[in-house]
């Protein structure tokens, strides 16, 4: 029988594992996310050919969702790429779905940009939940300036809203 500083030491360590083994159990796994290639639309008429800024702007919008969505200590997330923009219609998400479903995610977040003006233009985001199809979250944005701080400050409250909607869960 162990005596003295010896049994308070040896105490001291199986309390610290079995402290650890619990936490160690009680944290969660992080939640699979597919995030979709994010669509654009353009029906300002402005006479400029802007399609390769906007392009541009569409690509690190879909990968600052991606990146940013990631970062959640709850959330992981999974690349769903398209050639071009993903089809937003009912048979391109069902598409979507099924795929994010065979990759082993929970959710998938589908979503497109329309630039209605010169100044304005909307971003239209909806997070599905995989095994059932049911919508989990939707918001349709509207933000000024076709530039990239307006873009990326549509894209950060995009991120923020399904983070916060989907950490909750």
């Amino acid at each position: 029988m162990p005596t003295g500083d010896f049994a308070l030491r040896l105490s001291a360590a199986l309390g610290g594992l079995v402290l650890g083994l619990s936490v160690a159990v009680a944290t969660p796994a992080s939640t699979l996310v597919a995030i979709a290639d994010i669509g654009f639309t353009d029906s300002s008429g402005e006479a400029k050919d802007q399609r390769a800024e906007h392009e541009a702007r569409r690509l690190e919008l879909t990968q600052a969702l991606r990146a940013d969505i990631g970062r959640d200590d709850q959330l992981e997330s999974l690349s769903l790429a398209c050639e071009g923009a993903c089809r937003l219609d009912g048979e391109g998400v069902e598409a979507l779905r099924q795929r994010a479903r065979e990759a082993g995610a929970a959710y998938v977040v589908v979503g497109s940009v329309h630039k209605m003006s010169t100044l304005v233009l909307s971003m239209r985001v909806a997070v599905l939940d995989v095994a059932s199809g049911k919508l989990v979250l939707e918001r349709l944005l509207s933000f000024r300036g076709d530039n990239d701080e307006g873009w990326r400050h549509a894209g950060d409250y995009a991120a923020r809203e399904v983070i916060g909607r989907l950490a909750a869960r």
